[in-house]
């Protein structure tokens, strides 16, 4: 079901429809449609970036007193575009709404790898008393199966550490103060996926309780994702990703550098976002490039010694 509010325009931006209350609030007449919305977009430079997918994906735009959120959501044959004001006019900032499900994905993230482990450690006991039984019955069927029991312990042990992985990362529990290399290293393992589709070499150079950050540990981890998933976006094929955690002083810092390849523009809000919420721990972020080389640290405070 589409919420009201809505158009939908094919790939060359023609509206094909649009509902009463999109035109209400970007106040365009019922005729003529596409040729008002690209009118207006001569004149707003964000609305046209929006409507070639150029920038965010969520905007604000200003009628003066009021104001609207345009939301576009894309799809191969065109894309859906989402308007919505609040009865005093004033429009919620997109950043709430990617606040509010980071907090329900954690959730249901954390939920579901709960739901996984369960069902693991009973394939890894019954495993176990599957290799006690062929063992008693003979040697020589014990030792044929001892390979296929092994390459099964084998991935179920993998399958295990990269839930455990994902858990330390998406549900963190709360802390004043974190192992910042672990975090790091869980982070950038959930990428690996990505990055071997991508034909990208991820490494990783962080130590457990090498350098200690103070703060909160699921903050930060979302602010990991984030640059971890621009950067794995922004790193041309072929090329290398390198995570790295160490100690500058007193001071953590969780640095990526990767190649200089082209980067997602509906990615361009996180910058922002990361980098203000970084302040708001007491820390900054950093981001330069030198040559083909990007390099983008989240810098913390180091927690301090009991």
């Amino acid at each position: 079901m589409i919420s009201e509010g809505s158009a939908f325009l094919d790939r060359s931006g023609r509206v094909l429809a649009a509902d009463a209350a999109f035109l209400a609030c970007l106040r365009l007449p019922a005729s003529d449609v596409t040729s008002a919305l690209r009118e207006r977009a001569a004149g707003d430079p964000v609305l046209a970036a929006l409507l070639e997918g150029a920038g965010p994906d969520a905007v604000r735009l200003d009628h003066g007193a009021a104001h609207c959120q345009l939301t576009r959501v894309a799809s191969e044959a065109g894309f859906l575009l989402h308007a919505r004001t609040t009865a005093d006019g004033s429009a919620p900032s997109p950043l709430d709404e990617y606040a509010m499900l980071a907090v329900a994905l954690a959730r249901l993230a954390g939920s579901v790898a709960h739901e996984v482990k369960n069902p693991l450690n009973a394939m890894a006991l019954q495993l176990a008393l599957l290799g006690d039984k062929i063992a008693t019955e003979s040697d020589a069927l014990a030792a044929a199966c001892a390979g296929n029991l092994g390459s099964l312990k084998n991935q179920i042990g993998r399958v295990n550490d990269l839930v455990h992985r994902f858990l330390e990362v998406s549900d963190p529990p709360p802390s004043e103060g974190f192992d910042a290399g672990s975090l790091l290293a869980d982070a950038t393992a959930l990428f690996g996926h990505e990055a071997r589709r991508r034909r990208i070499a991820l490494l990783c150079e962080a130590q457990p309780d090498a350098v200690r950050a103070a703060g909160d540990p699921a903050r930060a981890a979302r602010l990991l994702l984030g640059l971890l998933w621009r950067a794995v976006t922004a790193t041309p094929q072929g090329g290398r990703l390198l995570a790295r955690a160490t100690a500058s002083g007193a001071e953590a810092v969780l640095a990526l550098e990767h190649g200089h390849g082209e980067a997602d523009p509906s990615l361009a809000w996180m910058g922002e976002v990361i980098g203000a919420a970084a302040s708001e721990m007491h820390g900054r972020l950093v981001e330069s490039a030198a040559g083909d080389v990007v390099r983008v640290a989240l810098v913390l405070p180091r927690e301090r010694p009991l």
